[in-house]
């Protein structure tokens, strides 16, 4: 499965690396360049893949926007954090580990982010230290992962009237 967090700035790839060892997970980092991009892959073995890539277009081309049912203008991003889970007997704790990374991400950086299943699928929006969920996404974190959402400010999306 895929999953992947688009962020409106930058973070350095270090930076990633000693957050995912701060939680105790052995980590192979390799940089590597694909075409003019620069991509940073973490693989936490067994069971989790993470890789960044920056956006390198200028600020008007449309590849910088991502249209997301969260807001009413598109949202711009600088940089996207793409997650490979494997359907393995640790994809629980994968799919947890996910959501902290992405949580810690959010919150250190100060940034505003979207994160979504590569369906298409939005599964939060990150704006000014609020979460916003989708419910369906939000009724399953609270029913197995509920104490990650205990120190975070948060509320379920909610379509405008029209």
């Amino acid at each position: 499965m895929e999953y992947s967090l688009r962020l409106n700035g930058k973070q350095d790839a270090l930076w990633l690396k000693k957050l995912i060892e701060s939680k105790n997970f052995e980590v192979n980092y390799l940089n590597r360049k694909h075409n003019s991009l620069f991509i940073d892959e973490f693989d936490l073995r067994e069971g989790l893949k993470i890789t960044t890539f920056d956006n390198n277009f200028p600020p008007d081309h449309p590849a910088v926007s991502y249209e997301t049912m969260f807001q009413e203008e598109d949202f711009n991003y600088q940089q996207t954090i793409s997650y490979e889970l494997e359907n393995n007997q640790q994809y629980e704790l994968w799919y947890k580990t996910m959501y902290e990374i992405s949580f810690a991400i959010l919150e250190s950086l100060k940034v505003n982010g979207v994160f979504y299943h590569t369906s298409g699928e939005e599964i939060f929006f990150f704006e000014k230290g609020k979460y916003t969920f989708n419910g369906t996404y939000l009724e399953l974190l609270q029913t197995h992962y509920g104490e990650l959402l205990k120190n975070i400010e948060y509320s379920v999306f909610t379509k405008p009237h029209n």
